[in-house]
């Protein structure tokens, strides 16, 4: 199995090779950002990643060029035809699956990868990596024809030709081949925080989708189910997708993007599953018993009733809210920072949710805030000001001391020296910390309160004391105002 990418080169060549030509910087993704056509090749021909296990052997081919000399080649044929400005040239790259290919047949594919596409008219480098523990191979090609000073055609076509050659050469090497590809590729933060568990935009979809499927025998109970949860389904029944988005966001996703579980035949066969299943009709009654009606007819003694109307009362107040630092004590409950009279408050809407993921965040906020008692971004502005004046006052300090610290000669005054020196920068990356934490505050203060009227529309459409009349007039209503401190 291979993965395979190209993407073109745009940058100054001379500016790029200094920085990556520095042995320290041989993290892939930091070298690739910087572009350059003479810091592509410097990188892919590093020795350090292309020694072969002999040791005297390397698994650098350069085709119609000289691997020692290829930018200086490139750029030989780029002044020859006046094409010097625009991409200077592409790199891709060829990864292979851990311990199916050797080192030797990882180069031997790349080259005949490089042929196929390029043949004789481009000059290009072919380097084989050995240093991440999966074989890969690099090309920097040069996008000027040798012969002809054509251009190589910058369109999504290079990349799909590139894949399916390479995929064919994969089975003729009796390799592995991903038979179907992802068409969308899932953003890194969203698939590491997937992945260690975090809730996220579209596992948080997943599984609220999973519960409506759970009961649901037919689209509109779909729809009912999940609107109770916080979302709005559409089948779009004239259209090829159905979609799902949360109910204050204005931009739906199509439920394929899920995963295969999640398209339209997948979700109508569970449905039909559902007709056929008594617990799935009973979970729908009583799913839609608990989100309906009245508290009187759910048997709630007088304490739970009065429970149940303060905590809405608290959600219905959430609008009036201004000043940071009641905003953040408020939103603090909502996640559950801070217990509601010593109740554990769990957030309801998909955004407060994976909101969770920044808790820590939150939690330095709030406590900041109601340290130095914020109320306005004036106040925020004003801590940062004096904050900042503070801690050049002990960077300045810091200098001075590590002045008197290399002319002093004597060991004990320069060990006191160095802890004095010590002091201060524990000091100063303190006061960095609270300026970060401020300056967050001024950052998430608008979208906290667009996670609180997110938190509030929520509320209102799974509290099952209010009627569709109430909800909807609740939906409609601005409420105008300001609460206390109180």
């Amino acid at each position: 199995m291979a993965v395979t990418k190209i993407w073109p080169i745009h940058d100054n060549v001379a500016r790029s090779l200094a920085y990556c030509m520095n042995p320290e910087k041989t993290d892939y993704e930091t070298v690739r950002s910087m572009h350059g056509l003479r810091s592509a090749v410097a990188y892919a021909a590093d020795k350090g990643k292309t020694q072969f296990s002999d040791e005297s052997r390397f698994a650098v081919t350069a085709l119609n060029c000289s691997a020692e000399t290829a930018a200086e080649e490139m750029d030989a044929v780029k002044r020859r035809y006046g094409k010097t400005g625009g991409i200077v040239a592409y790199h891709a790259y060829q990864s292979f699956k851990p311990g199916e290919v050797s080192a030797e047949d990882c180069h031997r594919i790349g080259v005949e990868l490089a042929k196929e596409l390029w043949g004789n008219k481009y000059q290009m480098l072919i380097t084989t990596h050995f240093n991440t523990g999966t074989y890969h191979n690099h090309f920097v090609v040069n996008n000027i024809g040798m012969w002809d000073g054509q251009r190589l055609p910058a369109k999504k076509a290079l990349y799909y030709k590139m894949r399916d050659t390479s995929d064919r050469l994969c089975r003729e090497h009796n390799l592995s081949v991903i038979e179907d590809p992802q068409r969308h590729k899932t953003a890194r933060s969203v698939y590491f925080a997937e992945k260690n568990g975090e809730p996220t935009r579209y596992n948080l979809m997943r599984e609220a989708l999973d519960e409506g499927l759970s009961m649901a025998v037919d689209w509109e109970q779909l729809v009912r189910v999940m609107r109770k949860l916080g979302y709005i389904v559409e089948p779009n029944y004239g259209r090829k997708y159905p979609t799902i988005r949360s109910l204050r966001s204005k931009k739906c996703l199509r439920t394929f993007r899920l995963g295969a579980d999640y398209d339209r035949t997948a979700i109508e066969c569970r449905m039909e599953e559902n007709r056929y299943n008594d617990e799935a009709f009973y979970g729908y009654r009583e799913f839609m018993a608990q989100h309906s009606g009245s508290w009187r007819n759910k048997g709630m003694n007088p304490s739970e009733a009065e429970t149940h109307r303060r905590r809405r009362d608290f959600y219905f107040q959430m609008t009036r809210v201004s000043g940071i630092t009641i905003v953040l004590r408020c939103f603090s409950v909502i996640l559950g920072l801070e217990p509601l009279e010593n109740e554990y408050q769990k957030p309801l809407s998909p955004e407060c949710r994976e909101a969770l993921r920044k808790l820590d965040r939150y939690t330095a906020e709030l406590t900041l805030a109601g340290r130095e008692s914020f109320k306005t971004p004036e106040d925020v502005q004003r801590f940062l000001e004096t904050t900042e004046e503070k801690m050049q006052g002990f960077i300045a300090d810091r200098n001075k001391i590590r002045n008197k610290q290399r002319n002093c000669r004597e060991p004990t005054e320069r060990e006191k020296l160095k802890r004095l020196c010590a002091d201060c920068t524990t000091v100063i990356e303190g006061l960095r910390k609270e300026v970060k934490t401020a300056q967050n505050i001024l950052d998430d203060n608008p979208k906290i309160k667009e996670l609180l009227e997110c938190e509030y529309e929520t509320l209102i459409e799974a509290d099952p004391s209010l009627s569709e009349q109430q909800k909807n007039v609740l939906h409609n209503v601005q409420i105008k105002g300001e609460w206390q401190d109180r």
